[in-house]
């Protein structure tokens, strides 16, 4: 992007046009995407990738008094190209269709809060040497490791400005870094030939935070846990999950059903369910986009409404205010956004998204929750998915361990469990004061009582 242009003015100039020259004009957005980033790609244990490159452009949203939108975009920023935008986002509007639930684009805020820490000035110093430097710390783990026998992985950093124009006055902007690093770790039990793989990762919004040693260490520790697999009989057992196996069973989950417009269609497992018990009393979650340095932490959404604190579910009650809003669905619930429109970028139009969905900590330890098991799951990770519109869940565990007398034990082959998520919740018993954070996630360690397992042995 040219740093010479005055976004501001071109912004302004943009929305004039558009209020000039589209017919029965309703309201219209300017939005403004910058994107400049670094990817390292690790393959085979080795660097087979590098890029620095950018992103930036702008996109209009114009509406008429029918609820009628049009949508045009550019990664091109002067006043001839803008001028040619609105004339084809108007073109939109008008062969578009009414929509009688669209009620206006956000109003103008007195005032936004100031969350801290989400820039990272050193992104302006950080050369492709020091970001390979990262991804050797990767490869150096894997090299020295006798069951280690390959790993792919990567490490990228993402400098963000986003500016927020609309003709009810909103003109606001924000910059944020984000850094992140990965592993996947593929080890060998050189007896068996058997082989397996673990994985782990960082995003963090402050550089000094990442840790590439530390990310490899885990992804081959996890990748070990899951080496020697036996087969099980099915049973009825209590299961513990992991802070990815409580993101994947419980929070995901839980984050997409409450997104407003897959409840206004009716395609959540919690519809009907507002001001009603759908968990234990250890069930507690809030979206938060107010804490200080966290991914998902912002002043504003991708319309420019405030963010704020959002208590979802408390005590295992689900909240009559528990459902994320941008202002299209908030103006068809008639209820205030909850500053939770998500823009993927300048070429799309806002969705609804998470800030930093949280669940509280509970007061056992890990070691605790595990020694009063005398046989039962420590489950990691699931590659299936619930379905969010009835809650049921079947799948395969595709890392997890037996416990037995209060020990992680040999990794499970072939073992799956089905359960509806309703079920789970209400299933929760204990929740431990641990949790780790994976981007958006803060998650503990999760006891589930009596969940069905269906083991493979005879």
């Amino acid at each position: 992007m040219n740093n010479t242009i005055d976004i501001f003015e071109l912004a302004n100039y943009g929305i004039k046009i558009a209020e000039k020259k589209a017919p029965d004009f309703k309201c219209a957005e300017i939005f403004v995407g910058k994107n400049e980033y670094t990817n390292i790609e690790l393959e085979e244990n080795s660097i087979k990738y590098s890029e620095i490159g950018r992103d930036h452009g702008i996109s209009i949203r114009i509406y008429n008094k029918k609820g009628s939108l049009g949508f045009a975009f550019t990664n091109k920023l002067n006043k001839k190209i803008i001028e040619k935008i609105i004339k084809n986002a108007i073109k939109m509007m008008n062969a578009g269709t009414a929509d009688p639930h669209f009620q206006n684009l956000p109003l103008k805020y007195k005032t936004y809060p100031n969350v801290k820490k989400i820039y990272d000035a050193n992104i302006k110093t950080l050369t492709i040497e020091d970001s390979i430097e990262y991804v050797k710390e990767l490869i150096n783990v894997c090299k020295v490791d006798d069951l280690a026998i390959s790993q792919s992985g990567d490490f990228t950093s993402n400098y963000n400005i986003s500016y927020v124009f609309n003709s009810n006055d909103i003109e606001v902007f924000e910059k944020e870094t984000v850094f992140s690093i990965s592993s996947n770790i593929i080890v060998k039990n050189k007896i068996t030939g058997e082989t397996s793989n673990g994985d782990e990762s960082q995003m963090k919004r402050n550089l000094k935070d990442i840790n590439g040693t530390n990310t490899a260490i885990e992804a081959l520790k996890n990748a070990k846990r899951n080496l020697n697999r036996i087969k099980i009989k099915p049973k009825k057992m209590p299961v513990i999950l992991s802070p990815k196996g409580t993101i994947n069973l419980i929070l995901n989950p839980i984050s997409s059903a409450i997104n407003a417009e897959l409840f206004q269609y009716k395609r959540s497992f919690l519809v009907d369910k507002r001001e009603k018990v759908i968990g234990s009393e250890y069930l507690t979650l809030e979206d938060n986009a107010l804490i200080d340095g966290a991914i998902g932490s912002s002043n504003f959404d991708g319309e420019g409404v405030p963010c704020g604190n959002k208590k979802i579910i408390d005590k295992g009650i689900f909240l009559k205010s528990g459902l994320l809003h941008n202002s299209y669905t908030a103006g068809k619930e008639g209820v205030e956004s909850t500053g939770n429109a998500s823009r993927r970028s300048f070429y799309s139009v806002p969705s609804i998204g998470i800030s930093n969905f949280v669940m509280q900590t509970g007061t056992s330890s890990v070691e605790e929750m595990i020694q009063d098991v005398k046989e039962g799951i420590f489950l990691n990770t699931t590659g299936d998915s619930a379905n969010i519109a009835t809650g049921d869940f079947s799948g395969l565990i595709s890392q997890g361990n037996l416990i037995k007398d209060g020990e992680i034990k040999q990794a499970l082959n072939e073992t799956m469990f089905g359960i509806n998520l309703l079920d789970l919740f209400k299933k929760i018993e204990a929740v431990s004061t641990d949790y780790r954070i994976y981007g958006p996630f803060k998650a503990p360690y999760v006891r589930v009582k009596d969940v069905q397992i269906i083991g493979s042995k005879n």
